[in-house]
């Protein structure tokens, strides 16, 4: 082989592996969670995103436990989207707040010196999203009296526990969207704006935060992230259209489903025999209606023998997660489930609304007299119908 030959082949082997470099870290990622060793020993971290084929479905990324203080992960990438970060401790109690940041091109590296004090390298994106806020202090404090109180832990039936949870969460989450809201307004990247937007940032004002989400996914084309908030959008917009069919006013639609004894009761049937029935979806993971189970019953106690009745339909799709939280919150009124969660077509017919959500149903009319009424508002109800 002449030299000319020897040339072009040298070049051949040093070009052709360069190219496939430059090509493989266009989409290469590589995650390292760091600073194991200042978080509780044992601790664990997880990490997950949304799925494009079911939305309301997660997928998990990592799921590990900190090795020399360490967790690391690698894969490919074809375009920024949001994941999420759940760091908890060996007993699966929170060690940190739930971390939005993003998966992105390149090395990204979380470095914890505790559950609530952490910064992130590497990835511009992530870094944006999370590092104005993680190093301010009223943010810090506000979401290390979180995570404190809920390793302290607290029952759903405490209601005076489960309203100062609550609290805190809103001290936390007001701190965190002042911070979110002066991110936004130094960004012009629309994927920067795009990704705040699904981060938490909002300017007060729905919609005009809907329509701007809206616009920003339609530039960002096929970006994962704006292909789920797509199809978000428009079931958002179905949902809607649906829900309005059971405002104040309209006539609350029949459904029939199955007891926990197996026994199937009719929406209809059971209006027959009361004057006042309270239509309550809800679920065994939901904290906010666990909750409000302990107010119920004594709305439920006082004015069932009144002509008050309640039948709750489950969005659980788990036979022992639903009879064990029935069980274990002692629900004395009517309660059902098809174990369909989201698919069921029971909760379509409601516009798959989040949960809790309720409806106050005229027995002999069948009209709606009031919407999503809880505590007080259900016992100001109640006592000016039946304590005539």
């Amino acid at each position: 082989m002449n030299t000319r030959s020897n040339i072009k082949w040298l070049l051949v082997a040093i070009v052709l592996p360069l190219i496939f470099a430059c090509n493989t870290d266009k989409t290469s990622y590589e995650l390292i969670i760091s600073g194991g060793e200042n978080l509780p020993e044992g601790a664990e971290a997880t990490i997950t995103r949304r799925r494009v084929d079911s939305i309301r479905l997660k997928e998990v990324l990592v799921d590990d436990t900190f090795k020399n203080g360490i967790i690391s992960s690698k894969g490919h990438v074809e375009s920024v989207h949001i994941i999420s970060l759940n760091v908890r401790s060996a007993d699966g109690k929170p060690v940190s707040p739930i971390i939005l940041m993003a998966l992105e091109p390149g090395k990204t590296e979380i470095n914890f010196s505790s559950g609530t004090d952490f910064t992130i390298n590497g990835g511009k994106y992530s870094e944006m999203l999370v590092n104005a806020v993680s190093s301010d202090q009223a943010c810090q404090k506000a979401q290390k009296a979180v995570i404190d109180y809920m390793i302290k832990g607290f029952s759903y039936e405490n209601e005076k526990a489960f309203k100062e949870y609550y609290r805190l969460v809103a001290v936390s989450t007001k701190a965190r969207s002042k911070i979110l809201r002066q991110v936004y307004q130094e960004q012009n990247d629309p994927l920067a704006k795009f990704l705040l937007h699904r981060a938490g940032y909002g300017s007060g004002d729905y919609k005009a935060d809907m329509k701007t989400k809206e616009e920003l996914a339609k530039q960002l084309g096929d970006n994962r992230e704006a292909v789920i908030a797509k199809t978000e959008i428009e079931l958002t917009k179905e949902a809607r259209i649906i829900q309005a069919t059971l405002d104040v006013g309209k006539t609350m639609k029949d459904f029939k489903a199955g007891n926990i004894e197996g026994q199937e009761i009719q929406l209809s049937e059971v209006l027959k025999k009361n004057k006042y029935v309270l239509v309550e979806l809800w679920a065994s993971w939901c904290g906010p209606c666990r909750a409000e189970i302990p107010h119920m019953k004594r709305a439920y106690e006082e004015y069932n023998d009144k002509g008050f009745e309640i039948i709750s339909f489950s969005l659980d799709e788990k036979r022992e997660d639903w009879e064990k939280a029935s069980k274990k919150d002692g629900i004395p009124w009517i309660n059902t489930s098809d174990l369909l969660g989201y698919n069921s077509p029971i909760t379509a017919m409601f516009g798959k609304p989040g949960v809790p959500a309720n409806w106050l149903v005229d027995a002999s009319t069948g009209k709606i007299i009031a919407k999503h009424v809880r505590g007080k508002a259900l016992d100001h109800q109640l006592e000016e119908l039946l304590n005539e």
